[in-house]
Parts: structure tokens; C-alpha cells; sequence
């Protein structure tokens, strides 16, 4: 154990050489994180790749190590976990030479699915090893940084009983299960969001702010986003019919749902979102207080590892 809380394994062949630090939440999925790391594990040290590794114990703890790791010159910062353990990693890492690395094992690992990263660990650790390094947007919402998507209204209420409820039982399935759950209780909401200059009200089922496309175990709710473009994109459900929903909903899968006339699309660098009353905000996957809320995105703050 080294004097940042990481055991290191092997050495680098060179001084030069990019170094990975694997932080693996234990928590991650059910606690399947832990497997994802075991089989990774057991190549890294049959094929004699260095590295170091540290297990966190809270979000907090990820940043903090994340910290540490991105002192070291040449420091890849690999997050074994999901995608708030990515974002709490990333965090650490802006204003730094540190370079972010992803290892899915996460419930829905939809950051990584923007970049096609590989679900097999062995496949993704190649990406880190031979892939390419690459510029990355991020968000701060409300002083915290998000990687990938924040949202206000039925689905931030989504990703509270999936994660309360439905997950424990039913992995990535939860989040659909939360969501029929959720369509007998939700209504929609009052809004008023202001994208830099220009203000749009509307009564709204869900605001979602991305800054790369997928979320909720593969839902491509914001086909378009760009994650190096310094903008993220809006998508606001107007107020329609519970029943117009559901059969809109599975369109949402392949990103054709924005072709309804209820699904509005904007782009912005600068996003506030005011409710009437206050309302659920998910950042990443992970509840995140509530409404109001304010977006800020930062052009190429972090760089990354994605394949070739």
C-alpha cells in the first residue's frame, strides 16, 4: 500500500509510462462490481500489466482518490463502477494532466455506451491500454459535476424508486419498472427554463439536460448530444396524455421519440430549470436534491480514454 491508499501491483517499464489507477466501487450494481474487478484482476496480473488499485467506501472517498491518483505524472484514473462513480472521478480530475478510464460495471453504464466502450472488462481495459485519449465536456449543476445526464420531474422520481425499490431485485429492468410505478402518481409540472438567453415555459412531464446520449439502461433520450461540443442538449415532454406516453415511451430507445410533436429540443450552454413546486433532480444516475436547478457546461474539461 502506497502512500495514497492504492496497492500497487507490477511496475511501469518506463518513466514516461501512463500509469492506471483502478478505483472499483464495491457497491456498484448490487455489489457486482466486485466480480467485474475479480476477472479484470486476474488478467491484469496474468498478462503482468502494472497497476494500482483502491476499493472505495463512499462517493466522497472516490473523489478523494481520485485526487491522489491524478498527482502521480501519467495518471490514468479508471473507474470500476458506475456512472456517478465516474462523474465523482471526474470531478477530481478537471485542471489536471490526468486522463479518465472507464471499466463498466455499473447497473446501466450508459456514459460508457456513448463512447462503445466494451461491457467485457478485459475488452475495456484494451481501451485504456491502446485506445485513444480524447477532450470532454462536463457539467456543473448546482456547484457538482455531472458526465453525463441530469434530469427534473417524472424521470429524476424514476430513478428514486429504482434505486429505493426495483434495482435491488431487478437491475436495469428497475428503471422501466419505476417508471410504470411512477405514470400512475406523476403529474406533470410548471416550468420555466431558461437556456442562455431565452426563456421557455410549459407545463412539462420530465426536463432532461445532456451532455452525452443515453440514460436509464439505454434510453437514447438525447440522440444527438455531443460530449465535446461545450453544449449540452435539452428534452422537454410537454404535457400529453398518460396514455400518449406509453406509446411514446419505446421510442425512446432508439432515439425516435424526438420526432413527436410533445418532445421539444434545445441546446445551450447555460440551463436553469424553475418549478412550481419543487420537483426530483437525478444527476447520473443518483438523486440529487431537488428543483431549482442551474447548469453550467465547461468545453473540454477532463480528457479521456475511448477506443480507436
Amino acid at each position: 500500500m502506497n502512500s495514497a491508499g492504492f496497492t500497487e501491483y507490477g511496475s511501469n517499464m518506463a518513466p514516461e509510462a501512463e500509469t492506471l489507477f483502478f478505483i472499483v466501487n464495491p457497491a456498484a450494481n448490487n455489489g457486482r462490481a466486485r466480480e467485474t474487478w475479480a476477472s479484470l484482476e486476474l488478467w491484469l496480473n496474468s498478462e503482468k500489466i502494472p497497476y494500482r488499485v483502491a476499493f472505495s467506501q463512499d462517493g466522497d472517498d472516490v473523489e478523494r482518490l481520485s485526487r491522489r491518483a491524478a498527482a502521480e505524472p501519467g495518471a490514468v484514473v479508471v473507474g470500476v463502477g458506475g456512472d456517478g462513480t465516474l462523474s465523482r472521478i471526474a470531478d477530481a480530475l478537471v485542471g489536471t494532466d490526468a486522463v479518465l478510464g472507464i471499466i463498466p460495471a455499473g447497473t446501466g453504464n450508459d456514459f460508457a455506451r456513448s463512447f462503445r466502450i466494451p461491457v467485457s472488462p478485459v475488452e475495456a481495459c484494451a481501451v485504456l491500454l491502446r485506445g485513444l485519449t480524447v477532450p470532454l465536456d462536463v457539467g456543473r449543476m448546482n456547484g457538482r459535476m455531472f458526465l453525463n445526464v441530469v434530469g427534473a420531474g417524472l424521470d429524476a422520481a424514476v430513478v428514486v424508486d429504482a434505486n429505493r425499490l426495483f434495482k435491488r431485485f431487478a437491475g436495469s429492468l428497475g428503471y422501466f419498472l419505476a417508471l410504470l410505478k411512477q405514470l400512475i402518481f406523476f403529474r406533470p409540472m410548471e416550468m420555466e427554463i431558461r437556456l442562455d438567453d431565452n426563456i421557455y415555459r410549459t407545463k412539462a412531464w420530465f426536463v432532461t439536460v445532456a451532455n452525452a446520449c443515453y440514460y436509464g439502461s439505454g434510453m437514447k433520450v438525447a440522440p444527438m448530444a455531443d460530449p465535446q461540443d461545450g453544449l449540452a442538449d435539452i428534452v422537454v415532454v410537454e404535457n400529453i396524455h398518460r396514455l400518449q406516453f406509453l406509446r411514446l415511451f419505446p421510442l425512446v430507445y432508439s432515439g425516435r421519440h424526438v420526432a413527436h410533436s410533445a418532445v421539444k429540443l434545445f441546446r445551450g450552454a447555460q440551463v436553469t430549470v424553475v418549478s412550481k413546486k419543487p420537483l426530483f433532480v437525478h444527476a447520473d444516475g443518483d438523486l440529487y436534491g431537488t428543483t431549482p436547478l442551474a447548469i453550467v457546461m465547461e468545453r473540454h474539461a477532463v480528457r479521456l480514454k475511448v477506443p480507436k
